[in-house]
């Protein structure tokens, strides 16, 4: 049989549980013909799982057609079904309109910190406030569990109920630099109507919207300015489309707030397109006028940004060196990179001790010290001789200890805690109701509310109890679910729950089809989706390995395999196309794994443009370091430290780079 023909394990339950259902549902058709009843004993007995969820089926059907009578004969059978609750929750909330408030509020005390009861009192909320019932809506309403729009209904409530501070959060709400719900527009109107809406709220609701690069709602937000205020308006308009216009300063030598604001903001603009002159012309602007002191430290902060990214570090370090305000960790650790391209060991060791102390104390940056300290021949008192950091770093199990490792050519620390829990402690923790009802919503593949009820459920949970949700996702084969609880709980030394050994089989007989080695396809797959099957990002990159349809489809004609773009939700083929694709990129770049990861992440050109800047012979750490997208350095790094753990898990140690990648990469 075909690679891509074998159906997992769990997509064979699933075909097999439609037709039992299919065979259920032809048998119910028959049985409510004849309207037989259920024997007494029949009702009380508690049925095998198979056929409360034949009953649910029926359950829920019933409901939908308003067939109460057949809902109750079903419901009166299913026993302690997981999701019994959900039937609850269905005729609740069909009969919400009424308002009857006895039954829903015994349902959410009943459900209290579940996903249920949340959605039940919003839709509870909902419902009061198209009723009007303000005074009701301000007993149920929860800030901790609301929406925009109930916000929006919350403090409606409050000013029909005479809460006389409701008028100026309201105009804290207005004026956000991002549009609002329809719900909003009564709350809005009638505060207008009452005088709630200024000169300066409208300018402040201006600025933000154009910071936050919402030029459309900045120009709406226009209609509600005066004379004066528009013309600011218009003039901030166009700094943003032509901010060379910030080389004529006597056109922004007015002394108002409004002004300084146009001026930081066409600057920052500026910086983009010349940040060299962009500075200049700021250092005018300073002399001329009094800038809050926020505006400038934000300005000047994003000039030196650009200065450096653009190879202005000279520029960027004297501008900082006049505002220590400046001096914050993103700036230096931009001048620690821009050193490190440079191999000037003397600016790395000089800006790291300029970071705050607790990035200072990071795996990433004691690495770097040691490094630096290494080239230059120096001990520190405070921190000891290169070695000594190295080996107190190679105790910790990440990329930068692991590269401390290596220098000392000493062993990693996996720092792997194994799982021991208590039969009664997971047996306990898989009876929670909540921890019930995800799972059987995810076995019948119902992702979104599985994935509600698990979050949830696992927020206040203890430590030891977290451990135990999480080993039994890994058990059930809910591999992200698993992750998600040690993420919940920062519990990081679970190895086996945080590194499951996901589709093993099939991720093993991809391996043996192509050159690529089991664990760097566990790594990727770990670092693209922590192995959620339906996971799809917002640039649209679909599965487990987060393949986008077209690079999936590229993939597929040139490997032979039959591809259809929904399969990419298919563990199996998600992985047999994203190894494959793998193995071209590891073919593109002689076997070196973290070019072909950069690859995956960034593109094929990008790497290529970084490789073709990057100076002869430089070290492969400091080209990681130095990758200029923060995502893919940080995805880099990832990878290869999962390879590393993957590789222990399998049984199989790894370098994290081996010496061919190392020498051979430029």
């Amino acid at each position: 049989m075909s690679f891509n023909s074998v159906l997992t394990l769990r997509q064979k339950l699933r075909q097999f549980k439609a037709a039992i259902y299919s065979s259920l549902l032809l048998l119910s058709a028959a049985a409510q013909t004849l309207a037989v009843p259920l024997a007494p004993e029949e009702s009380t007995k508690q049925l095998p799982l198979a056929e409360q969820r034949y009953h649910y089926d029926l359950a829920k059907q019933a409901m939908q057609r308003g067939d109460w009578a057949t809902l109750d004969t079903h419901l009166g059978v299913l026993g302690d079904y997981p999701l019994v609750a959900y039937l609850e929750y269905g005729r609740l909330k069909h009969d919400i309109d009424k308002l009857k408030l006895t039954p829903i509020v015994a349902f959410l005390d009943t459900h209290r910190g579940s996903f249920l009861e949340t959605r039940l009192r919003e839709q509870l909320l909902y419902t009061l406030a198209i009723n009007k019932r303000w005074e009701d809506f301000l007993t149920f309403y929860d800030e901790a569990k609301s929406t925009r729009e109930l916000d929006c209904y919350w403090l409606y409530a409050r000013l029909f109920e005479h809460d006389s501070s409701a008028m100026s959060d309201i105009a804290e709400l207005w004026q956000q630099g991002r549009s609002h719900p329809k719900a909003c527009d009564p709350l809005f109107n009638r505060w207008r109507r009452a005088g709630g809406l200024t000169q300066d709220v409208a300018w402040n609701r201006f600025d933000n919207a154009m910071r936050a690069g919402k030029r459309s709602l900045a120009r709406y937000v226009m209609r509600y300015m005066d004379a004066e205020n528009r013309k600011y308006a218009e003039l901030y308009y166009q700094v943003h489309g032509y901010p060379y216009t910030m080389r004529n300063t006597e056109r922004f030598s007015e002394h108002s707030l409004k002004m300084q604001q146009i001026i930081a903001y066409g600057i920052q603009r500026y910086a983009r397109h010349n940040s060299r002159d962009a500075l200049k012309q700021w250092e005018k602007y300073e002399a001329q006028q009094l800038f809050p002191e926020l505006l400038a430290t934000q300005t000047k902060h994003r000039i030196a940004r650009r200065l450096i990214s653009n190879g202005y570090s000279a520029a960027a370090e004297a501008l900082i060196s006049n505002s220590p305000s400046l001096q914050q960790d993103p700036v230096v650790e931009a001048f620690i990179r821009d050193a490190l391209r440079a191999r000037n060991w003397e600016k790395v060791y000089h800006w790291i001790a300029q970071l705050s102390e607790d990035a200072q104390e990071s795996d990433r940056w004691r690495y770097w010290r040691a490094r630096a300290m290494e080239q230059l021949s120096l001990e520190n008192d405070s921190f000891g001789a290169p070695k000594q950091i190295y080996h107190a770093l190679a105790q910790a199990r990440s990329f930068h200890g692991f590269l401390a490792a290596d220098r000392v050519n000493t062993r990693y620390s996996l720092e792997q805690v194994p799982v021991e829990l208590s039969p009664s402690t997971l047996l306990r923790v898989e009876q929670l109701p909540g921890l019930r009802r995800a799972k059987e919503l995810w076995l019948r593949d119902n992702a979104g509310e599985a994935q509600a009820e698990w979050v949830f459920t696992i927020r206040d949970l203890s430590s030891e109890d977290l451990v135990a949700a999480g080993e039994l996702a890994r058990r059930w084969g809910w591999y992200n679910k698993g992750i998600h609880a040690m993420i919940a709980g920062n519990l990081w030394d679970h190895l086996s729950i945080r590194f499951p050994l996901a589709y093993e089989e099939e991720v093993q007989e991809v391996s043996a089809q192509t050159k690529v080695d089991p664990e760097f396809i566990f790594a990727v797959a770990r670092q693209e989706s922590a192995f959620a099957e339906q996971a799809r990002s917002s640039a649209g990159a679909m599965g487990l390995m987060q393949l986008m349809p077209r690079t999936a489809q590229a993939t597929a004609a040139k490997n032979g395999i039959k591809h259809q773009t929904q399969d990419l939700y298919d563990p199996q083929h998600n992985i047999n196309l994203g190894g494959h694709y793998l193995n071209q990129l590891l073919s593109m770049y002689n076997g070196n794994r973290f070019l072909a990861a950069a690859a995956y992440n960034a593109g094929p050109h990008r790497v290529a443009r970084w490789l073709r800047s990057a100076e002869p012979d430089l070290d492969y750490d400091i080209w990681i370091e130095t990758i200029p997208f923060k995502e893919t350095r940080g995805y880099v790094q990832n990878v290869l430290s999962f390879s590393v753990i993957y590789g222990y898990r399998l049984g199989q140690p790894r370098h994290l780079v081996n010496e061919s990648e190392a020498k051979s990469f430029l």
